[in-house]
């Protein structure tokens, strides 16, 4: 067995290691860069399992039993485990693209693509903080963009998280606030350096999109976007138009 046999087989097995032949787990072991990964990938694997666990239909695995159990006039080994992986792909997928709107500009889309992984866990943040200027300090080691102002009362929300992502192939910081009980806003922030279709300096545009309220801004270098499932008189309150 080489590497990418192992590794094929490793990555078929993350949720259920016991499956996994004694010779690829011993290779995972052996090999540093394969185990890494594997260490990796299980952790994703496990993150995705826990999300779409909150939201399984009561009965689907004795429905999914029953239909197995009937006589089928071909054999079935193959399409069960193939349609699983595909309804997962494809329920993935469909969270994420289902917030994104065909008339936000490219780097609004990434970023609410963004958000919308860290609000549903199937993204991890970097760090976690209850001190704003501490969060800011994690990002300035990270070498990610700090909000170097911000409007209204925007920064005096309670402070929870902050994550590195990139965004129209620049870095760029997400800082998730609560805005309310119970309900998060996610602040993107980005350096506006020939960034297409960025936001009017220092007015911010109110968008909605499927479940997402949003506020988009530029002020001097920097583009910023605030999303939040709250309602958009919870947002506007923040700026000081409610």
């Amino acid at each position: 067995m080489n590497r990418e046999e192992a590794r094929l087989e490793l990555d078929a097995t993350t949720l259920r290691p016991q499956d996994a032949s004694p010779e690829a787990r011993a290779m995972a072991e052996s090999d540093l860069e394969l185990g890494a990964w594997l260490k990796k990938r299980t952790v994703f694997d496990e993150q995705v399992a826990e999300a779409f666990a909150a939201s399984i239909p009561a009965g689907l695995r004795e429905s999914i039993l029953q239909n197995a159990r009937r006589p089928a006039k071909r054999p079935i080994r193959w399409v069960l485990p193939t349609l699983a992986a595909a309804a997962a792909a494809v329920a993935i997928g469909w969270t994420i693209l289902w917030s994104v709107s065909n008339h936000m500009p490219a780097w609004q889309a990434e970023s609410l693509a963004a958000v919308t992984k860290v609000e549903s866990g199937m993204s991890k943040v970097d760090h976690m903080s209850r001190d704003f200027e501490a969060i800011k300090k994690m990002l300035v080691a990270d070498q990610s963009p700090t909000p170097l102002r911000l409007p209204g009362t925007v920064g005096g929300m309670p402070v929870l998280a902050c994550k590195c992502i990139k965004v129209a192939g620049r870095k760029a910081s997400i800082i998730c606030f609560e805005i309310e009980p119970g309900k998060e806003a996610h602040l993107v922030v980005v350096d506006n350096t020939g960034l297409p279709d960025p936001p009017p300096q220092l007015q911010p545009q109110f968008k909605n999109s499927k479940n997402w309220n949003m506020a988009s801004w530029s002020d001097g270098s920097q583009t910023f976007l605030l999303a939040t499932t709250a309602d958009e008189a919870a947002l506007k309150k923040l700026f000081g138009l409610v």
